[in-house]
């Protein structure tokens, strides 16, 4: 099945009838999102889709252009610290997105990539910040690390405290190798974003800096509908988790079935290498963590 998350130039083919109704508001066409109670002007859409959309190829200029972006939304959700916003439309999107892809594909085992990221240190910021302050941050997180994973073809499977854990699903037009070096690639994206984006733009606003680590293991995983949201059952989102506990801050992570579809370029920035036993089966695998 193709992956409704290939961004077509139609974004209507996208948008699910029973929960976006088309409307013309003031003689502006748009999208009547019924679940959320908010219209979305069509010009809105086309921004949205053009800025959380995936790409095949991101070029230096497309990347830096994607970083200024970034800053902006960052700094305006600051602006926002005493709104009691909700999360912006672009990470509701994209979670609607997920759960679709989810949903079309239910009771189906899928080879998958998942990708585990979380906050290195947040406890200690407890300590320093207030709660609304706090709950801003992981937010501004969240947001920025959700489209991120939009833009490498991956989907936001779920937040857990200051983790986001996304999944890039095979069968769709990309072949193995190349999904696998987009969510590698996403990886990498994430720390310059981090470093560039929010944590400029904290820094630049009296706030402390972020460090998080990641952590990318493959394997075969069951979509699955048990109460109101699709979920994934399998041992890959735990093992990911597990041996994220490897990486230092600001690492990538990743296993060996990861590894071995790498090519030899991406495989040099990994040289560090470790072992880590899998306590359900007492095997050893293989881990290798960048520099």
């Amino acid at each position: 099945m193709t992956s409704t998350h290939e961004f077509t130039t139609d974004f209507r083919s996208l948008l699910d009838k029973k929960r976006f109704e088309e409307q013309t508001i003031d003689g502006q066409s748009g999208f009547y999102d019924k679940r959320e109670q908010v219209f979305v002007p069509e010009n809105v859409f086309g921004n949205l889709f053009s800025n959380i959309g995936p790409r095949y190829q991101l070029s230096n200029i497309e990347i830096q252009r994607m970083i200024n972006t970034s800053r902006k939304r960052v700094s305006n959700t600051l602006k926002d610290l005493h709104k009691n916003t909700k999360d912006s439309y672009a990470q509701t999107f994209l979670s609607y997105l997920s759960h679709k892809f989810l949903v079309e594909n239910q009771n189906e085992p899928r080879n998958m990539l998942i990708l585990y990221i979380d906050l290195v240190g947040s406890t200690a910021l407890t300590a320093i910040l207030n709660p609304e302050e706090l709950s801003m941050i992981i937010r501004i997180f969240c947001q920025e690390i959700s489209i991120c994973i939009s833009r490498y073809f991956g989907y936001v499977l779920k937040y857990a405290g200051d983790a986001v854990i996304g999944f890039f699903p095979e069968g769709s037009k990309l072949s193995r190798e190349n999904l696998y070096e987009h969510a590698i690639q996403c990886a990498f994206y994430m720390h310059k974003l981090l470093n560039e984006s929010i944590n400029e733009i904290l820094f630049q606003n009296g706030y402390p800096k972020l460090k998080s680590r990641i952590a990318i293991d493959a394997g075969e995983n069951q979509i699955i509908i048990l109460g109101p949201e699709p979920d994934l059952l399998g041992h890959v989102i735990s093992r990911a988790a597990k041996i994220m506990s490897k990486a230092p801050p600001n690492n990538i992570i990743i296993g060996d079935n990861v590894f071995r579809y790498l090519n030899d370029s991406i495989k040099e920035r990994f040289p560090i290498q470790d072992k880590f036993m899998l306590f359900e089966t007492g095997e050893i695998y293989p881990i290798y963590i960048s520099n």
